[in-house]
């Protein structure tokens, strides 16, 4: 790295988003920065010590942006990395220094009004907002030691974090709807069945002896979450027995796009 650097913290399973942040502030503050991001094979080299390079960037870093979402704002590195920032801003702040600009970008589905301590002391954003956006490219145009008028398309940033939050969320809530109807064990027979119709602009999956419960909470989640993304009919309802006495059951067939279970499988793999 050879200009200032930015250190963009992030999940792996937001790794594109985080491109698409990456490429936006390299592009804006061209020959003045280097954005590092963990995931882009370039920031740590194949064979590097992944936890050095870490280290280093947090340590050289002159502005930190992290990418927070409900999936990633309890997770261990996201923290970890947080804290090292803290830290640093604590240490500077004693020693009569300028802190660096610590910036939550909120996303696919959480608000920087729900985050929790100690991310709600700071200057979180929204990243579908191009306004928004452009308030955080001007702390780092401040932090880099640039000047001038921005020349970022915040419109098409912030087009482009939508676009991924749509994919985003609705995997979640393709896998969250698949682990209601189908046991973990039979999850890749589902998959394979939308891989042999592929072609199909939809395929029709039986989830048998659902408790209500799960058949309810599907069926909400076509009218919400999942509408115009799944059809439900329910085929046929009764009495199930077991060790825990009898339940509600009922039969319940599920239209939507092989595609989308193909696309999101291993997120279906994984749901609990």
């Amino acid at each position: 790295m050879t200009g200032k650097v930015i250190f963009l913290s992030h999940i792996h399973q937001e790794s594109k988003l985080a491109v698409e942040f990456k490429t936006a502030i390299e592009d804006e503050f061209s020959g003045f920065v280097d954005v590092f991001v963990s995931s882009d094979g370039t920031s740590i080299p194949a064979g590097a010590n992944f936890l050095n390079r870490i280290e280093q960037g947090l340590v050289a870093c002159v502005g930190a942006i992290y990418l927070i979402s409900p999936n990633s704002v309890n997770r261990n590195w996201i923290n970890f990395e947080l804290g090292a920032v803290w830290i640093r801003n604590a240490i500077d702040i004693a020693s009569g220094k300028q802190p660096i600009p610590a910036i939550p970008i909120c996303h696919s589905g959480i608000k920087p009004s729900a985050l929790p301590i100690p991310l709600n002391n700071l200057n979180a954003i929204v990243g579908t907002e191009a306004s928004q956006i452009e308030s955080a490219f001007r702390s780092l145009q401040t932090a880099v030691g640039a000047k001038g008028r921005l020349k970022t398309d915040f419109d098409a940033l912030a087009a482009a974090a939508i676009l991924f939050e749509r994919n985003y969320t609705l995997g979640d809530n393709i896998a969250k709807m698949m682990a209601l109807g189908v046991e973990k064990n039979q999850r890749n027979v589902a998959i394979d069945f939308a891989r042999s119709n592929a072609n199909s602009s939809s395929i029709t999956m039986n989830f048998a002896d659902l408790d209500m419960p799960s058949v309810d909470e599907i069926i909400r989640m076509e009218k919400g979450v999942l509408k115009g993304i799944i059809s439900t009919k329910i085929n046929g309802s009764g009495i199930g027995f077991g060790s825990a006495g009898t339940r509600n059951i009922a039969n319940l067939e599920v239209s939507v796009d092989p595609k989308l279970i193909i696309e999101f499988a291993e997120m279906i793999r994984n749901a609990a």
